[in-house]
């Protein structure tokens, strides 16, 4: 049996009847008479079957249900997210005790089960009992009376047997075994096994796996506030801080429910940011009254972090694709205070003539897979595929020969992705080298030792590249630097 994970609340309270709720301009009612594991199956519909992203998916949901209480919040999050993490896992354990095949199912009996295997095989404080008879009253509500028996007998059958389940032999086919055993695509184990090896590659299935208090890390404006000033302040609200040792001007948090109710965050003291992105800033080598220019940049942490170590001098131009992108950047930026950041829409793979060498730092986030990221965004590794990575290389090349040109000589252009695909990556960056005609920079001296001898590859570090593997502190990511010659 694969090991349990603990969850503070596995409550199924009833959504009261007759008080009005507004929210987000829209009146809700708890008269609808939803429980939690109802609103799990929408949230599992909605990204497993509709192939809408999950984050968002549970950050609408929970503020649909804004009203409901804290710990029935922290159960909804965590199931949600535990059983889209684990459904590969899920799915072959309910193929092991069903004769209808997962695949086979009605969308919302497969849902209903893939939820309900979850907290049997991963949540200790909730019953074995408790999730069998809710799953089974859930079928009857939906209109599933007669699926009812089946549901029940599938779940009695996994708890009852759920300490020995026939799991792949690792001895006859590790590939197979580690898909079950990390819920991740065998294509995709099988290519980090490929570049990696295999002990790169356990480490990073291993940081995948969700753990209850999952930290954050944010980043310090300076140009706004003193660090010193900072930490009191979030401490008074009782959230907890440790500085880290990987970024400059970085704080890991925890201990608290909304980021939005963090008096620091409100005043725009702190931004919400990886220490991999914070790398891009502090390597960059930026000066007082630089030009830059954030191409792909939304949510618009990079941005905003070029802006304070600018301390209020020169300009950085954030751009992005959509709207929506468009407003995310603006909102943070307005919240942060910060007056020398242009926020515009801008297709990155449309070359703008006005900005023909006027960049002293470009920044090339490029679209990507998104495997560093796999911790937080888990529905990622069922969606993408080695054609939409191949993709995904080809618009990169078309972004980065509009960030050259907007180099002047000597300018710096800092490529990055997040994740960790030698396509997207080293082919890139050698791409970069040899057609685009750019000159790797040694960014060495821009990082303290700590990091360098424990997280990177100095002697890649010294060529102007680092491939960031994705790990308990922070996003797996790839940063290049370049010189326009």
């Amino acid at each position: 049996m694969m090991n349990k994970e603990s969850v503070k609340t596995g409550s199924t309270s009833k959504i009261e009847k007759n008080t009005k709720i507004q929210n987000n301009s829209k009146t809700m009612t708890k008269s609808d008479n939803k429980n939690n594991r109802e609103i799990i199956i929408e949230i599992l519909i909605q990204v497993l079957e509709e192939g809408r992203l999950s984050h968002l998916v549970i950050r609408d949901k929970l503020e649909q249900y804004n009203f409901l209480e804290k710990q029935d919040k922290a159960f909804i999050n965590r199931v949600s997210e535990g059983t889209i993490e684990r459904k590969i896992t899920i799915d072959y354990i309910i193929d092991e005790f069903s004769k209808t095949k997962v695949k086979k199912m009605k969308p919302l009996i497969r849902e209903l089960l893939r939820m309900s295997v979850y907290q049997i095989m991963y949540m200790e404080s909730v019953p074995d009992s408790a999730v069998c008879n809710e799953a089974v009253k859930i079928a009857k509500k939906r209109g599933f009376s007669n699926l009812s028996g089946f549901v029940n007998g599938v779940l009695r059958n996994v708890s009852r047997n759920k300490d020995n389940i026939k799991y792949p032999d690792i001895n006859k086919d590790k590939i197979p075994f580690y898909s079950v055993r990390y819920s991740v695509p065998e294509w995709l184990i099988s290519s980090f096994i490929r570049d990696y090896g295999e002990d790169i590659t356990i480490d990073m299935l291993d940081s995948m796996l969700i753990e209850e208090d999952k930290k954050v890390t944010v980043r310090i404006n300076t140009s706004k506030a003193r660090p010193d000033n900072v930490i009191s302040m979030l401490e008074e609200q009782g959230i907890h801080t440790v500085e880290s040792e990987f970024a400059d001007n970085a704080l890991i948090i925890s201990g608290y429910d909304n980021i939005d109710n963090i008096e620091a965050f409100r005043k725009g003291y702190i931004q919400i940011q990886d220490i991999s992105s914070m790398l891009v800033g502090q390597i960059s080598g930026i000066k007082e009254n630089m030009v830059c220019i954030d191409m792909c940049a939304a949510p618009g942490g990079k941005s905003m972090h070029m802006a304070d170590l600018l301390n209020g001098t020169g300009m950085v131009y954030s751009r992005d694709l959509t709207d929506s992108k468009v407003k995310m950047i603006e909102e943070n930026v307005a919240r942060c205070g910060f007056n020398n950041i242009t926020v515009e829409r801008q297709d990155a793979t449309v070359y703008v003539n006005k900005d023909d060498e006027k960049a002293d730092i470009v920044i090339a986030d490029v679209p990507c897979s998104g495997m560093g990221v796999l911790r937080k965004k888990t529905d990622i590794k069922y969606n993408i595929s080695e054609d939409s990575v191949k993709e995904l290389a080809k618009i990169s090349q078309n972004i980065l020969k509009n960030a050259v040109k907007y180099l002047k000589k000597g300018g710096i252009l800092i490529f990055s992705t997040c994740t960790m695909n030698r396509l997207e990556n080293d082919k890139t960056r050698e791409w970069l080298i040899n057609e685009m005609g750019l000159e790797p920079a040694d960014f060495t001296e821009y990082l303290d030792n700590g990091i360098l001898d424990i997280k990177m590859n100095r002697e890649s570090v010294k060529k102007g590249y680092v491939q960031l593997f994705m790990n308990r502190d922070f996003d797996g990511f790839y940063i290049s630097k370049f010189i326009k010659r």
